[in-house]
């Protein structure tokens, strides 16, 4: 049995979740890609995938043997790439985790250059805010908003993204603006509630050469950023979010932004990933890509870069 091959039969088909579709990715029949998955469980003894006629399911084995198995065919790949010298290319499948909000108005526009740069990179964008479980869900890396939870990952600090106030021309109209953060008491603020806790997420502000934070009590409150932003474009309120968030509203005169002055500096923008995996060159070209977006696009939402 050849054992590199078969790590990366097993890979794929926990990666993809299907067996069709892991064969065709491989060039294998289905057939083929089953019978290298049977035989090598049978060398370990252990089921690795449960099956059954509607899915896959990786079994604790399986678990433990994805997690192992990477580190092994991603060391193979790292020492290949260095060998390889500058001609090889970086190959292969990478997936990354990405605030939905900073994919659509960020990173989509820009990352053809990426996939025109690299033709044998296989890129998958997930969407999601917190870090993932890059093991149970096979993510490579994630980029995160804000503050990075102590875990076993490494943070990579990318910008930061400040946040912007705004408001609809028609709710300006009727309740005027606010000339300072402490008339936010007396406007409607729709608030953003932060997924998974169930708590409103403050606001914060820059106000003499300090940072503030204000506590939300709106009436009105959205998990979904974009929901929140297109209630505040009917007039149901102020905002306050990742600029990019707001930006084409924005531009377009749909909102107004307020409290300028105030504007926060923003929070941080972090590329995470597990500490005990080795990163593939596929990575670091990918977290490059993501530092050297283009310039005019970085001051559009005003992502700042880091030095």
């Amino acid at each position: 049995m050849d054992h590199l091959k078969a790590m990366k039969v097993f890979q794929r088909i926990a990666e993809r979740g299907s067996l069709s579709a892991a064969s065709l990715d491989l060039g294998l029949s289905r057939g083929g890609a089953s019978a290298v998955l049977s035989e090598l469980e049978a060398y370990l003894g252990v089921q690795l995938i449960e099956r059954t006629t509607r899915r896959l399911r990786l079994t604790e084995d399986g678990r433990h043997y994805l997690e192992r198995s990477r580190s092994i065919t991603e060391a193979v790949q790292i020492l290949e790439d260095e060998i390889g010298a500058a001609e090889r290319q970086p190959r292969g499948r990478l997936r990354v985790q990405i605030p939905s909000g900073l994919t659509a108005m960020a990173l989509a526009p820009a990352v053809n250059s990426f996939m025109e740069t690299y033709p044998h990179i296989e890129l998958d964008i997930l969407s999601g805010d917190a870090v993932p479980d890059f093991i149970g869900q096979q993510i490579d890396a994630a980029v995160i908003i804000g503050s990075v939870p102590e875990a076993d990952i490494v943070a990579r600090p990318l910008g930061r993204i400040p946040s912007t106030t705004a408001a609809a021309p028609r709710y300006i109209e009727r309740h005027g603006v606010p000339a300072t953060v402490a008339d936010l008491s007396r406007h409607r603020c729709v608030a953003a509630i932060i997924p998974g806790s169930g708590q409103r997420a403050p606001w914060r502000f820059h106000i003499a050469g300090k940072d503030a934070q204000l506590r939300v009590d709106g009436r009105l409150a959205f998990e979904s950023p974009m929901a929140a932003v297109a209630a505040a474009v009917w007039g149901a309120g102020i905002v306050q979010f990742a600029s990019y968030l707001l930006y084409s509203d924005i531009r377009a005169g749909r909102l107004v932004e307020v409290l300028e002055d105030a504007r926060p500096r923003g929070v941080g923008l972090h590329l995470v990933h597990p500490r005990h995996r080795l990163k593939p060159k596929k990575l670091k070209i990918f977290e490059q890509f993501l530092r050297q977006l283009d310039v005019e696009t970085r001051q559009k939402w005003r992502i700042k870069a880091v030095s």
